[in-house]
């Protein structure tokens, strides 16, 4: 058996939409044939499950905020069972401190949400997330926001010269910067998930659309093989062709 882990927002599903039909089949078919299913995301977990879980209806693994957390899903009369098996959260002291720091850079660069600043700058437990024009606003508009990445790397060094490198912070996303403690990355929760399954590396591969050096899928590749796709057709035109998944 082999374990598919995959990125959600533009490589399952588009950014914040529930996964399409054609892309559910397909991974059921998958697991079906005795293939496992991981999904990683820098998005909470009412978030990724409120996209995959309802239409998935084989049971599936959720890695939320960049894997800090860790969530078994099952079925039981068509209806699913979350069943979690570890989870990690900012202290009090150190969400005030990078609050406090995201707060400085919406103001500092008269960063404004098309949403509400609540959708804006999100505390997802063990990660802290600023979306540009806040993670509801249209699709349309987000991509148009930051396509290159070149604010959010201007941000990340005034963010960086405020808190050092006390934590973690990337680009995710189509428009947001993501904050999780020191360590806590997509190769953390690769490693930690695999660990509690008893899997290699080797037996594991990864889809993600951000795998370049400052994308939130790159740390993937320091752990397992990874194949970067451009949108999700792109994703199911692959997946499409394994028929019991790929050989380990």
């Amino acid at each position: 058996m082999h374990t598919l882990i995959a990125d959600v927002d533009d490589t399952v599903c588009p950014s914040t939409q529930p996964i399409g039909k054609d892309m559910a089949k397909e991974i059921a078919r998958l697991v079906d044939a005795g293939c496992s299913f991981a999904f990683i995301s820098g998005s909470s977990f009412k978030q990724i499950s409120d996209q995959l879980t309802p239409s998935l209806g084989v049971p599936h693994h959720l890695l939320p905020v960049s894997g800090a957390q860790y969530v078994k899903v099952d079925y039981e009369g068509g209806k699913p069972i979350f069943k979690e098996q570890y989870k990690l959260e900012f202290s009090a002291e150190e969400r005030k401190e990078i609050l406090g720091a995201l707060e400085a850079l919406i103001a500092a660069y008269d960063i404004k949400p098309l949403t509400s600043r609540e959708d804006q700058l999100q505390d997802r437990g063990g990660q802290i997330t600023l979306s540009i024009l806040g993670r509801s606003a249209p699709d349309d508009k987000k991509r148009a926001a930051d396509p290159d990445g070149k604010k959010r790397r201007e941000w990340l060094d005034f963010l960086r010269k405020r808190m050092g490198d006390k934590y973690s912070m990337r680009i995710g996303g189509t428009t947001s910067i993501d904050i999780t403690p020191q360590g806590i990355d997509k190769a953390y929760g690769i490693r930690r998930f695999l660990e509690a399954n008893s899997l290699k590396p080797s037996q594991a591969l990864f889809f993600g659309d951000k795998l370049g050096p400052d994308g939130n899928d790159f740390p993937a590749t320091k752990v397992v093989d990874c194949i970067e796709v451009k949108d999700p057709s792109h994703l199911l035109e692959i997946l499409q062709r394994f028929k019991s998944g790929p050989k380990a």
